[in-house]
């Protein structure tokens, strides 16, 4: 019998044209898995390092500590403040300033929290003033605190400070409403104890 030679070499060739399609085709498809698996743990850690731009005092001061540390050895922390119309209800702020003394430069500076990072610092002429230290508690117990006593009004935005006074460390909480006089509330910043509230500009 005769076998036409030129009808099998193209069988032949077909398959092999095909059983290289189907070896191009696995080799693409597990060089797609591995850069999805490589692509995995790239996304997840983008995900675990977003900037938290609401920050309570106390998270904004581990950052502002960072910025001291080769400024001087001995830089105490003698005031913090949010600004204006950037606090939450829940006691966190967009932005926070901080204030360090040295008594060894004789120098202050001033270190500007904003949206999760340092925004800048400067260093400000000196003044005297006492070192704000021990666990003072931070501003979402002082803000759960101080709206106890807040009226149920409009409120426009929240204002927090720290600071001495007759030998305690105080909180200083203020609720700037719509329209009306600002209700200051004081609150000891070690105990979280209440002391006072008062009115006024």
């Amino acid at each position: 019998m005769r076998v036409n030679t030129k009808y099998l070499g193209v069988r032949v060739m077909g398959t092999v044209m095909l059983l290289s399609l189907l070896v191009i085709g696995v080799v693409l498809m597990s060089g797609s898995a591995q850069e999805s698996e490589e692509k995995s743990p790239t996304e997840a850690t983008a995900a675990t390092t977003t900037v938290k731009t609401e920050l309570t005092a106390r998270e904004a001061f581990r950052i502002a500590q960072e910025a001291v540390k080769d400024w001087a050895s001995d830089a105490v922390l003698v005031n913090l403040t949010n600004f204006r119309g950037t606090s939450l209800s829940d006691g966190r702020s967009v932005r926070w300033k901080f204030e360090f003394n040295s008594i060894s430069m004789k120098k202050e500076l001033e270190v500007h929290i904003s949206r999760g990072k340092i925004l800048q610092t400067m260093e400000e002429k000196y003044k005297k003033r006492d070192a704000i230290t021990g666990e003072w508690i931070d501003t979402p117990k002082a803000m759960a605190i101080a709206l106890k006593y807040f009226h149920d009004k409009p409120i426009k935005n929240y204002w927090f400070g720290i600071g001495y006074n007759e030998g305690t460390i105080v909180w200083y909480v203020k609720c700037d409403y719509d329209e009306g006089i600002p209700t200051w509330v004081n609150i000891d910043a070690l105990t979280g104890e209440f002391i006072k509230t008062r009115e006024g500009y």
